[in-house]
């Protein structure tokens, strides 16, 4: 080791430390339920999770073009698979519910 170096300057605390004993948080509901993109994953993961899902689900998939009654069996990457052969984009759905 080199002695040569020099010294690091430490401020001495000579008083009680009263940061963070309080601290608050607050959202609101009706924003955060109409969150697309922050309620989608979730609810599809809850789907997927459900333990009446063991191979597939039926669901209905409202898009921001149209509304599908559909099944679904996976979900890769970007995209939610059907039964059917049917790709949903997850960028694309605005809801998504068990039926």
């Amino acid at each position: 080791m080199n002695k040569n170096l020099p010294k690091v300057f430490a401020n001495p605390i000579n008083k009680d430390l009263k940061n963070n004993k309080e601290v608050s948080f607050s959202t609101l509901n009706e924003d955060r339920n109409n969150s697309p993109k922050e309620n989608i994953p979730h609810k599809i993961n809850e789907i997927f999770a459900n333990p009446h899902h063991v191979y597939k689900s039926k669901v209905r998939i409202t898009t921001k073009d149209n509304t599908y009654d559909t099944t679904i069996v996976g979900k890769t990457g970007f995209y939610l698979l059907a039964l059917n052969g049917d790709k949903f984009n997850l960028n694309d759905i605005i809801d998504i519910e068990r039926i």
